[in-house]
């Protein structure tokens, strides 16, 4: 019965040792400039972020030209989850991230928003 213990404790440890790693690979990636070439809202195509951009930086600072407000807000990555503190919940499920592709998945206000970027060379 002890043994049963460890080893569920030992599988526990080793969990949330690799979600870290994977944040900590995510933020490596996502550093650079990622253009929007398409997005959907509630599974439809749409126009809205056809110009759309993010700039990630090494000290965690994000600029766009789609975020409102004037000050450069903050990103971080929690569980495979790009969050972005400003006003409105920014909190988009990553689910993909290549060298140069970026698909980002969640709900914006009261829409499931789908965006796919392309990192700038």
């Amino acid at each position: 019965m002890i043994n049963l213990k460890y080893i569920f404790l030992t599988l526990a440890i080793l969990a949330l040792h690799s979600c870290k790693n994977n944040d900590d690979a995510y933020r490596k990636a996502i550093i650079g400039t990622w253009d929007v070439y398409a997005s959907n809202m509630n599974e439809k195509p749409n126009g809205f972020m056809k110009d759309g951009y993010f700039i990630f930086s090494e000290s965690n600072k994000v600029t766009s030209n789609i975020l409102e407000g004037s000050d450069l807000p903050t990103f971080s990555l929690e569980n495979n989850r790009l969050i972005i503190d400003m006003e409105q919940k920014f909190d988009m499920q990553i689910t993909r991230l290549d060298q140069d592709t970026m698909f980002l998945e969640g709900k914006l206000s009261f829409y499931d928003m789908q965006y796919f970027l392309a990192k700038r060379k």
